[in-house]
This record gives C-alpha cells, structure tokens and sequence, in this order.
C-alpha cells in the first residue's frame, strides 16, 4: 500500500478538523454512452494535486444563507431525507447549495432558473473573488436554485490518516441542454468528459490520477444509462444503525449501512479471527462503520493483519484502503479484482489458503456475479463468507450484468466444497 503521492501521512496524535462538502457529477449522453465531466486540479494544490476529480469543494458559511434556502426548489427537510436523515436539515440543504456554488464556481454550469438577458458571466466573475457573496447574486439574479435536479449518490469521509478532511456528500445532475464548460480561476487547469468505463481504464493505465472516491463512483456509474438510471439505483435511502453479532465460531459480522457511501444500501462485513484478524468486505467509507470495525478487533484484544474482498464492487470494497493504508496491511482481491482500484493490492487464487490471521481462510473462485468474485471457506468448513454469490438482498447498487451460467456453476462448486458450512451472504436480509 502506499498513500497518494505527495500527501504525507499526519502524524498520529494529530486532530484534523473535518469540514463538510460537496461534490457534483455532471452527466450527459454520449455516442456510445452516458459520459461524466472530469476535472483536472492543478498540481500546486496542496489537497488533491494534480488529480482528476469531479467539480465540488467545502461547504462554505454563507451556502447555509436563509436567502439560499428561500430560493430552493427543496426544502431543508426534504433535502435531508434526500442524504439518509444523518444530516440536521440546514445542513442538508447547504450541502445541496454547495454542489451548485461549486458546479457554477469551478466550471461555470449554473443549475439555477433565471430571466433571460441575465449577466451569469459578471456573476461568475464575483463568485470567485468571493464565494461568500452567492446570497447577494442569487437576490440581485433572482435566482431559483434547482436543488431538485441534483441527485444524492454517497458520502465520503476522508480517512483519518490524512492531512486535511472532508465529509463529502456526492450529487450527480444531468448536464443542462445549450450549457458550454468554462474554466476560469486557479483550480481547474483542463477538463474532459469521458465514458465512466474509459476514465477507469485509463487510471489502470497510469493515466489519469484519481483518488478512490472518484474511482468508486466511476465504478458505481459504469453501466448507469441516464440520470434516471441513476435515481432510480443509486439515490440513498434511510440511514440504518451499524450492527455487530457474533454469527459463526471466530466470526463476527459487522452490518455497514452504506455500502458503496450509499445510505440505505448495507453490506456484511466480517472479522474472521481470534486475536490476528482478516477483515472481509469493509464496503462502507463513512467511517463510523469502519471505526467500529477497529473497535472490535481492539475490545477482542486482537489486531487487522489484512483486508479481504470477495469482490471489487463499491459497496464491498470502498472502505479498504482507509484501514488498509494505515496499518500497511494487504488487500486481497480475485483475478482482475484491483484494476480499477487505485491502490495496490495482492491478487489470491482458487484453492489457496490466506494464514495471514489465525484463523486460515480457504480461497474459493466464483465468479458470476462478477468475474473475480471470491467466496472464503472459514477455517476447517463451519462457515463460508459468501459475498454476492447468495444473492444481492435488495442492494440496489448499479453493477455490471452477471453471468447467470458461471454463478449457477460458481455455487455448485462452492456446496460441493463446503457441503455443511453455515453460508455467511454480502447482504443482511431486507
């Protein structure tokens, strides 16, 4: 594992301020698919530099404005139902402001309604010499600020071992018909759509940089069709509580509510161990579940020694790297399972056995519902992590086809193999 280049690990008795943002995926149909719009930050940033990312940034005191909020199309209350009902509902609706300050900010796309005539380019001009005045603009414009058309995604929280942290709220909204990128100021130096798929690729390729919630929604995007599409999968649900239960000898099961940074989308991860542990399937990057994951294995006397996917998916795999990285532990993928994550990890293979914890974990191979699917035969057969094989319970996350044929085959093995182990599913039953 090695951190981003140029961000240094903080030091660990350092307090990070976590300041709230936001973060907007402009959309559009292209030739040969749904295409998303791409920014390139300047490498003199001192956060992200030189990376490619989707336009947003900090939620700032004025986007809490009750001038913004009176020009809303949502309401506070109704935006907070939109993120999950985790956020207090001016909070809510500021991370929605934000999106729309930022888009209009950074790559001059205002999702607002206006008279026609109105002066959006003098506007943009005093926006970024002061974000503080979008109140002011939005008055003087008589704006009507079209909260309705972002479309909640996920959270994300920056992982404790970094230098500056944010608590992302991530929207997509379809790219306004007749509406031209403009780049202007300092932290934007170039732009490009791009096919979610041919952004990954090209990352794999060395390409383009991204950090992992860019990747990940990317990823989450990849056989979306439209913003409905979108909506229709990807948009949060209730938030629920983290669960932790004790489900199988040297297995606990830790129910994280966000898969994916999707609130009300859950995924099942389990610490197998007694003292060294194996975490399999930290989905969620919110970082309350994860925290409690760590709490666990530190109550229990015990310590992670390595993290486990049985799939790539993002709601199994984008809480990874924040435990991960600083405990410079592995993480363990099928064939093909790390290509598009932009963190190393260590490829395991059919029939091997994982004795990094001490409670060995037998490799399966299972594809279907995704080629590098794996499931984990615990210790001597009691128990077999299963990830998606057992079904998807009511997730909703946009992932590729499966191979009907290849899971049918891929659970037939796995009986075969384990005929009296406790399957242990990706999902908690809804």
């Amino acid at each position: 594992m090695t951190h981003p280049e140029g961000v240094p690990l903080r030091p660990a008795a350092t307090v990070v301020l976590v300041r709230p943002a936001a973060t907007v995926v402009l959309v559009r149909p292209g030739a040969d698919g749904l295409e998303v719009l791409l920014t390139h930050r300047p490498a003199t940033m001192a956060f992200a530099p030189d990376m490619h990312v989707f336009p947003g940034g900090r939620v700032d005191a004025a986007d809490g404005d009750p001038i913004l909020a009176a020009r809303s199309v949502v309401s506070a209350e109704a935006a907070a139902a939109r993120l999950g009902g985790d956020l207090p509902p001016a909070m809510a609706l500021a991370a929605h402001v934000a999106a729309i300050r930022e888009a209009f900010e950074e790559v001059g796309v205002l999702l607002a309604d206006h008279a026609p005539g109105v002066d959006v380019v003098e506007a943009r001009t005093r926006l970024l010499a002061d974000p503080g005045v979008f109140p002011a603009i939005a008055d003087s414009l008589d704006l009507r600020l079209r909260t309705d058309l972002l479309v909640p995604l996920s959270r994300w929280v920056t992982p404790r071992w970094m230098p500056r942290r944010f608590d992302t709220r991530f929207f997509a909204a379809a790219f306004p018909s007749g509406a031209a990128v403009s780049l202007v100021g300092d932290e934007v130096v170039a732009q490009a759509w791009h096919r979610p798929l041919d952004a990954l690729e090209s990352m794999a390729a060395g390409g383009l940089g991204m950090w992992l919630p860019t990747s990940t929604t990317l990823m989450q995007l990849v056989h979306a069709e439209s913003i409905e599409d979108i909506r229709a999968r990807l948009s949060p649900g209730r938030l629920g509580e983290v669960v932790v239960e004790d489900v199988a000898a040297d297995v606990v099961r830790i129910e994280m509510p966000a898969g994916g940074g999707v609130a009300g989308q859950p995924v099942n991860a389990y610490l197998v161990g007694r003292s060294e542990l194996v975490l399999v399937d930290p989905g969620d990057p919110t970082g309350e579940a994860l925290d409690r994951a760590s709490e666990v294995a530190r109550a229990r006397g015990g310590r992670i020694m390595a993290i486990a996917l049985t799939h790539a998916d993002p709601d199994h795999a984008a809480g990874a790297e924040a435990i991960a990285e600083p405990l410079g532990i592995p993480v363990l993928v099928g064939p093909g399972g790390g290509r598009h994550l932009p963190y190393e990890t260590r490829e395991v293979r059919d029939g091997e056995m994982v004795e990094l914890g001490d409670v060995p974990l037998r490799v399966v191979a299972t594809p279907g519902p995704r080629p590098d699917h794996l499931a984990f035969i615990v210790g001597e057969g009691s128990a077999v992590l299963a990830g998606d094989l057992d079904g998807v319970r009511g997730a909703r996350s946009i992932v590729g086809p499966p191979d009907e044929a290849a899971w049918a085959r891929s659970v037939a093995v796995l009986r075969s193999v384990a005929p009296d182990a406790h399957w242990l599913p990706g999902h908690p039953a809804r």
